[in-house]
């Protein structure tokens, strides 16, 4: 799966977005919502969300071990934090599911109108169009030196 770009939306007054045609393509007709303590909302296929999961366990050789409690526990905290949501006939998801999990998810990463939509490889990420904006302000200078040394 290869998502890129960014365009920005409205959210409808039911708190759902439409995906990127071209995202679309890429999900089924279901996504696995991240949420995050900051930042942005992220958007996986079920299958990515598993890779990721299991990615923050692989090191050194190794991959997850249900008999160290604190993977158990690390594991269970990604996994409780996401939420799959149906794509609709639309192209819709629907962002208010997250609210069941964690009323304040929205809120709190500012995503309640205007967002932007970012394709980051493997997933997307919604983010507040202001925040989205100010980051990338910020980090002009970062890229600059990153592609051009």
């Amino acid at each position: 799966m290869y998502l890129f770009g960014s365009k920005n939306y409205n959210l409808d007054a039911k708190g759902r977005l439409t995906l990127p045609a071209n995202y679309r393509k890429q999900f089924e007709d279901n996504v696995v919502l991240f949420i995050p303590l900051k930042d942005a909302l992220y958007g996986y296929t079920p299958e990515s969300f598993g890779q990721w999961v299991d990615g923050f366990f692989q090191r050194d050789g190794k991959s997850f071990d249900a008999r160290n409690r604190e993977h158990v526990e690390l594991r269970r905290q990604l996994t409780g934090s996401a939420v799959p949501v149906e794509i609709d006939s639309a192209g819709r998801v629907a962002l208010g599911k997250v609210d069941a999990s964690d009323p304040t998810a929205r809120a709190r990463l500012g995503l309640e109108r205007e967002v932007t939509v970012v394709g980051v490889v493997d997933h997307f990420e919604v983010w507040n169009a202001q925040a989205w904006a100010e980051k990338m302000k910020n980090n002009a200078d970062k890229l600059d030196k990153l592609m051009f040394g």
